[in-house]
C-alpha cells in the first residue's frame, strides 16, 4: 500500500495535478521497474559490487534505452492537455555533470603515497590475488612518475570545463571527493582539499577551487567515497568534512565509481542530511535503471518509508561510451547515441543526465563529445540545470501539487 501512494504521489507532481484531480494509474510493470524491485530479488553484483545494465530485465527485453516511464507520462499528458513542466516553456532539460576524480593528471608527492597506501586496502583470498595486490604499489608508482610530481599540479582539464560552460551559459554539478583515510578503498580517489594546485593562473587550495565554482554559480556537492555507499555514518562524515572545509552547505552527490545499491546507499544518503543523489545509473553503460529520466523522491522499499532524498537517474557516462571495458565506440557512433538520448528527453519531456569527467577532456574525443553533448542540448532548446536545480524544481512541485 505504501509503494503505491508514494508512485501515485510521483505521477500527480510530475503530470502537475492538483490534489482533489484524479491520477492515472502508473501500470504495474513500469512500477516495478521505477522502483528497482528487481534489485531487491536478486543479491547478484559485478566484481565492484555495481548493478550493471547487463542484470537488468529491461536490458534483456530490449528495452533499456526506452525511458518507459517518461513515455507512458507524455502519453498521459496530452490526454490531459497538460504542458511539459519545465521553466520559460522549455521543451526538456540538460543536467550537465561532473565526477571529479583528478584534479589533475600530475599528483603532488603525497597524493602518489597515498595511492601507493590505498593499492594495498583490499583483503586478498587467493594467491593470485595477493601476487596482484603486491605488484599494485610499484604498478601506481610507476605511472606518478610517468604522469609527472609536482607541489602544485595545474588543474588545467577542470578549468577548461568551467570555461566552456561559462562561454556557453550553461551550468552544471561539480562533485569533489574527500578523501576516506584508513577508511579508502584501493578505488578511490586521492587528492585532500588542502593539496595545492594551479587554477586560473594561481596556486591555491582545492578547497579554494570549490569556492570559486560555487561562487559563480555552479552546484559543488559530494563525491562519496566507494565504502561510503554501504558503511554507515562514513557518508556523513565526508559531508560535514567537505562543508567544515569549504564553508560550503552541500545538498547534492554522487558515489565514486557508480557504487550504489538501493537497498542501503539511499539510506545512508538521507541519514547524512544530503538532499539529491545522482548515481543510479550505470557504471559500464548507458541507459534508463529505473525506466525515468526525471527526479524523483526515493522510498525505502525494505522500511516502506519514502526519503527526504530526490534521486535525478544518471543516464549517460563518458567512460561507458569509448572505454574498451564498456561500450567501446567511436566517436561517430558516440555522437549518435547521445543526439539519442537528447531526442527521447526532447521527445518526452525528460532529462539528459550526462556525466563527464573533467581529466577524460584532455583527450580530443571526450572533449568534442562534451562540447557536442552542450551543444545539440542547446540546439533542441534544453533548460540546463544542475542536479542542485532539479532538486529545487521538484520539491517545489511536490508542495504545489502532491502536499
Amino acid at each position: 500500500m505504501i509503494a503505491a501512494e508514494h508512485v501515485e504521489r510521483l505521477v500527480r507532481t510530475w503530470l502537475g495535478l492538483p490534489p482533489a484531480a484524479e491520477a492515472p494509474v502508473l501500470p504495474e510493470r513500469l512500477a516495478r521497474r521505477l522502483l528497482r524491485v528487481e534489485e531487491h530479488e536478486l543479491a547478484h553484483r559485478d566484481q565492484w559490487g555495481n548493478w550493471e545494465f547487463s542484470f537488468c530485465e529491461a536490458f534483456r527485453e530490449g528495452r533499456l534505452w526506452t525511458p518507459e516511464v517518461d513515455a507512458w507520462l507524455a502519453e498521459r499528458r496530452r490526454e490531459l492537455g497538460l504542458e511539459p513542466p519545465w521553466p520559460d516553456g522549455r521543451p526538456f532539460a540538460v543536467c550537465m555533470t561532473h565526477d571529479v576524480d583528478l584534479v589533475s593528471r600530475a599528483s603532488t608527492p603525497r597524493q602518489a603515497l597515498r595511492s601507493l597506501r590505498t593499492s594495498l586496502a583490499d583483503r586478498p583470498s587467493s594467491a593470485r590475488e595477493h601476487a596482484v595486490r603486491l605488484a599494485r604499489p610499484p604498478v601506481r608508482l610507476a605511472r606518478a612518475v610517468a604522469n609527472g610530481l609536482s607541489a602544485a599540479p595545474c588543474a588545467d582539464t577542470l578549468e577548461r570545463s568551467v570555461e566552456i560552460e561559462r562561454e556557453q551559459g550553461v551550468t552544471a554539478s561539480y562533485f569533489f571527493t574527500v578523501y576516506p583515510g584508513s577508511a579508502a578503498s584501493r578505488f578511490d580517489c586521492t587528492y585532500e582539499l588542502q593539496d595545492r594546485c594551479r587554477f586560473r593562473g594561481e596556486t591555491v587550495s582545492i578547497a579554494d577551487v570549490v569556492r570559486t565554482l560555487h561562487g559563480e554559480g555552479f552546484d559543488v556537492g559530494l563525491h562519496g567515497s566507494y565504502n561510503s555507499a554501504l558503511v554507515p555514518g562514513l557518508l556523513a562524515r565526508e559531508k560535514e568534512s567537505l562543508e567544515r572545509q569549504t564553508g560550503l552547505q552541500v545538498t547534492t552527490t554522487r558515489q565514486h565509481f557508480v557504487h550504489w545499491d538501493v537497498r542501503t546507499t539511499p539510506r545512508l544518503q538521507a541519514a547524512a542530511g544530503l538532499a539529491a543523489d545522482s548515481t543510479l545509473g550505470f557504471n559500464r553503460g548507458l541507459g534508463y535503471r529505473a525506466g525515468t529520466s526525471l527526479p524523483f523522491r526515493q522510498l525505502d522499499l525494505e522500511r516502506e518509508e519514502p526519503l527526504d532524498l530526490v534521486e535525478v537517474p544518471l543516464i549517460l557516462h563518458d567512460g561507458a561510451l569509448l572505454r574498451a571495458d564498456a561500450l567501446e565506440l567511436d566517436v561517430s557512433l558516440a555522437r549518435e547515441t547521445i543526439r539519442h538520448f537528447l531526442a527521447a528527453a526532447a521527445e518526452t519531456a525528460g532529462v539528459a543526465t550526462m556525466v563527464f569527467h573533467p581529466n577524460n577532456l584532455e583527450r580530443p574525443e571526450f572533449l568534442e563529445l562534451y562540447r557536442f553533448a552542450i551543444e545539440l542540448g542547446l540546439e533542441l532548446g534544453g533548460w540546463f540545470a544542475s542536479v542542485r536545480d532539479l532538486d529545487r524544481w521538484w520539491r517545489e512541485r511536490e508542495r504545489r501539487f502532491a502536499p
